[in-house]
């Protein structure tokens, strides 16, 4: 019985650990979706007008691990491949992107002022706006806000671990359910019942 306890007391350390941990690093994630972090303003962007394109975009997928998809082209005497990706392509109408914007046609694009040093380099360089004739191809504000519900979603289930995990810290002794259904997996399943339901409450946040 006495071996048991102490089981069950080491056990509740390391609950009391990853809640603390998970409460920094929800409070982190917090901090920056209200502050703004995730969103890109018109006045962090550089603009490049007068663009011609030289190889016309083209649609790429990579599989496995490190799935992602992404939109790229070229321009006449420039070195970079301009890409569409992460929260701007899942914003984007890759179709629209491909089939009207050409070989030869002239655009504006904008990319961030801290990636300058990517623009006409043998880099890649993401872009956050394409315009051809007036048309804008990128939607700035929704990329917005999936990466800023992104980084929601992230605090929210930090923060529903933090308080399971403090629940079973705090029990004065192992429920016999634990001994039946590993606590991990209840932490587990409760945290994204939880995160979900606390989501549907912040809609509005």
């Amino acid at each position: 019985m006495i071996n048991s306890i102490s089981d069950w007391e080491e056990k509740q350390k390391g609950y009391l650990v990853v809640s603390v941990l998970c409460l920094i690093f929800g409070t982190y994630f917090f901090i920056k979706v209200i502050s703004g972090s995730y969103a890109i303003e018109k006045s962090d962007l550089e603009v490049y007008e007068n663009l011609i394109i030289s190889n016309a975009p083209k649609f790429k997928e990579r599989k496995g691990k490190r799935s992602r998809k992404w939109i790229e082209f070229n321009c006449i005497n420039n070195q970079s491949t301009f890409e569409i990706t992460g929260y701007d392509y899942s914003c984007v109408n890759d179709e629209e992107v491909i089939n009207e914007i050409k070989t030869g046609d002239t655009i504006s694009i904008a990319i961030l002022k801290n990636d300058l040093n990517d623009f006409n380099t043998q880099n890649s360089c993401e872009i956050h706006s394409l315009i051809k004739n007036d048309k804008e191809y990128l939607d700035l504000r929704c990329r917005n806000e999936v990466d800023t519900g992104g980084g929601k979603r992230i605090f929210l289930i930090l923060f529903s671990i933090t308080i399971l995990t403090a629940i079973v810290y705090s029990l004065p002794k192992k429920p016999k359910l634990f001994d039946i259904v590993d606590p991990i997996l209840i932490v587990g399943i409760g945290s994204i019942l939880l995160a979900f339901i606390l989501y549907l409450i912040t809609l509005e946040l």
